[in-house]
C-alpha cells in the first residue's frame, strides 16, 4: 500500500483520508445511510492509520537509514583507502 498514491506527498494524504474519516463520521450522524458509511468508515480507518504510520515512523526510518548507508559507504572508501597505502 504505500506506493499506491504516488501523485500527493504521504502527509497530504493523510490530511487528505482524515478529512475524509471526519466526513464519513459526519455523514453518519446526520443520515440514515448507516451500512454504506459503516463500511466507508473502515476503510477510511485502515487509510488513515496508514498514512499516518508512514509519516510519523516510515519516511523518518528511511531518512535515518539513507544517511547511514552514507556513513557506511564513507567509511568504506577510508577503509580501502588505508588498506591501499
Amino acid at each position: 500500500m504505500l506506493t499506491r498514491y504516488t501523485g500527493m506527498s504521504a502527509k497530504s494524504q493523510s490530511y487528505l483520508f482524515t478529512f475524509g474519516l471526519l466526513l464519513t463520521f459526519l455523514g453518519m450522524a446526520l443520515t440514515d445511510m448507516w451500512l454504506p458509511m459503516v463500511v466507508g468508515a473502515f476503510i477510511l480507518t485502515g487509510l488513515t492509520l496508514e498514512a499516518w504510520i508512514r509519516v510519523i515512523y516510515i519516511m523518518p526510518l528511511r531518512e535515518e537509514l539513507r544517511t547511514l548507508h552514507r556513513e557506511v559507504h564513507k567509511l568504506q572508501s577510508e577503509l580501502h583507502s588505508i588498506k591501499d597505502e
